[in-house]
């Protein structure tokens, strides 16, 4: 195969520069195609090692690690789907471009079983090929980095925990260990009962007196149960956060029930003392059997009973509200920590334009990344994330994120807002901040989440006046209630219909569907804006919305939501 290099610009540019940190095996029984494609490789990749049968080609793949193996099937000795079953037996995850002068669907397919990256028709094409090696190249990279990225973040991880871990283990206001070791204790101490201690309206005197004041009475409260606890075996104490400590002890409930009312009793007949000034303070218990699930939720359900009936109170088993309750509890927890640690990240779905069969756009999905690398998607902590006020922080980050992806890229992006991010004034603010930041506004597409509803259309429409001077895109999502009336449609001024999935789910089965379908397509052709059909699963519903008009398509038969990566930069053939 020979090639004019400066034919393929950008791309190729781009294969020269990921190719250098790339080793290959290429596998080619005949001499002068090995000789030929084999050159053609060194020109990209900082390593190549060539065999000329399959038994060769398993050999040097055990023994030596490549980024990527490049295989003719038809050879003597072993062909080439036989070494890649025996590769993959060993090297799961390898990245493998098998080659074959016929168009053979049963190997195709038995290599797409086997997990292959690409497959290649001879006599090569050099644009077909150069494309395929840029594209498998990138993914490689962007695992290497990946994986790169992870260790380096251990061992940093591994360095600040040496560091600080006495930081973490003991609280510097009050001496008390805190909610670092107390997570650690109550995982390895399977026999205690919890108490949770709470001082009373702390912000309030905490807010009047100002911090100096509210330590020296979290100090003062911390000695105070220091000396109730002082007779007893084998008992912790923890500051666990601002007015709450915690108390881990062999005690049962009915024991540690008696304690906790003593406690109350002294603690209020206590003078703290502020500056020149003495004051009295309340506190609310409430407690974990050792018996029941020992958990600081359950500790904070009893806790929120306590206030409300104003005495100690022991956590009682409630399956379905507990669980409930937990459940809430966690997401915000993981909310919050995402946060702080940056664990919101758009993953993007590829939009394609039915007439060109291009990947033209991308749509940007929030997704929430656990520690532990499982994927959260927005039906799982939206709700949470709205009660506790931290939607639009979520927000602004994705917005964030998908502006600075796209920022050079030759693709549109399709954000999603709803009314929550328009009716806020700091995410309006910030939106209209990084659209004028933006290189090319007119790539970017904002989508209405129209099952949000609004309550005035003429404030809507101010915000989508202004989104479209800047040459922005707007776009209604799952067009089917809401904003669905035909009537609205005009009001709203928008580009882009994107026609409810449940629609395009049943579009085959169900006449209805198909009808509502070609009336949102033909209404829409007809005031000039473009329809976008979302959970396109397979080739016959392709076809359909095709034949209706429908101009763009979303769904799994293109490719499902993934994190970036630099092929996004450019339109794609599929």
């Amino acid at each position: 195969m020979s090639t004019n290099t400066d034919l393929f610009g950008t791309s190729l540019e781009a294969l020269l520069d990921i190719g250098k940190q790339l080793s290959v095996l290429y596998v080619e029984d005949d001499p002068l195609i090995r000789e030929e494609f084999g050159n053609l490789l060194k020109r990209f990749f900082a390593r190549v090692d060539m065999a000329s049968d399959g038994e060769k080609g398993l050999h040097a793949a055990l023994r030596h690690p490549y980024d990527l193996i490049i295989s003719d099937i038809e050879m003597p000795y072993m062909n080439g789907l036989r070494m890649v079953e025996k590769i993959k037996e060993n090297q799961p995850t390898q990245a493998i471009i098998l080659l074959s002068a016929y168009e053979e669907s049963p190997m195709l397919l038995r290599g797409i079983e086997l997990g292959i990256e690409g497959y290649l028709l001879k006599p090569l094409q050099p644009q077909q090929t150069l494309e395929l090696l840029y594209k498998v190249a990138s993914r490689i990279l962007s695992k290497k980095e990946s994986i790169h990225y992870k260790k380096h973040l251990e061992e940093l991880i591994e360095i600040k925990n040496n560091e600080l871990l006495q930081f973490y283990m003991i609280d510097r206001t009050t001496g008390l260990y805190t909610l670092g070791q107390f997570e650690q204790d109550i995982v390895n101490r399977s026999d205690v009962s919890l108490a949770l201690f709470k001082i009373n309206d702390f912000k309030n005197l905490n807010d009047f007196y100002g911090y100096e004041v509210g330590n020296s009475i979290l100090r003062q409260s911390a000695d105070f149960l220091r000396e109730m606890i002082s007779g007893l075996d084998d008992a912790s104490l923890y500051r666990i956060s601002g007015t709450h400590f915690a108390l881990l002890t062999p005690m049962n409930s009915y024991d540690l029930e008696r304690l906790a009312r003593l406690t109350i009793y002294m603690f209020e007949e206590r003078e703290i003392q502020v500056d020149t000034e003495f004051m009295y303070l309340e506190m609310t218990i409430g407690i974990v059997d050792k018996r029941d699930e020992v958990s600081l939720s359950n500790a904070d359900i009893a806790l929120r009973e306590a206030e409300r009936l104003g005495r100690v109170v022991v956590y009682t088993d409630d399956k379905s509200k507990d669980k409930l309750r937990s459940d809430k509890l966690k997401c915000k927890d993981d909310i919050k920590r995402a946060l702080k640690e940056d664990r919101f990240h758009p993953y993007y779905q590829p939009i394609i334009d039915n007439h060109t069969k291009k990947i033209i756009k991308y749509e940007a999905l929030a997704r929430l990344v656990m520690p532990e690398g499982e994927i959260i998607t927005p039906a799982f902590f939206l709700s949470v994330a709205k009660e506790t006020k931290t939607y639009n922080q979520i927000s602004q980050m994705i917005i964030q994120k998908a502006m600075d992806d796209f920022r050079d890229s030759e693709c549109k992006i399709s954000i999603n807002l709803s009314i929550n991010d328009i009716k806020n004034p700091l995410t309006r603010k910030f939106l209209f901040k990084k659209i004028e930041e933006f290189p090319e506004p007119e790539r970017l597409v904002f989508e209405l989440l129209e099952s949000e509803g609004i309550d005035s259309y003429d404030e809507l429409g101010h915000f989508l006046n202004r989104i479209k001077h800047y040459g922005c895109k707007i776009a209604i999502d799952d067009f089917g209630s809401g904003y669905s009336n035909f009537e609205h449609l005009a009001k709203l001024n928008i580009d882009y219909i994107k026609i409810d999935g449940s629609l395009i789910v049943n579009i085959e089965k169900e006449f209805l569907s198909q009808t509502i379908v070609e009336t949102i397509a033909s209404f829409a052709q007809k005031i000039n804006v473009k329809t976008v059909a979302e959970f396109v699963g397979n080739k016959s519903v392709e076809s359909m919305l095709v034949s209706m008009g429908v101009t763009e398509s979303q769904g799994y038969l293109f490719g499902q939501a993934i994190p970036y990566n630099p092929s996004m930069r450019f339109i794609q053939s599929l």
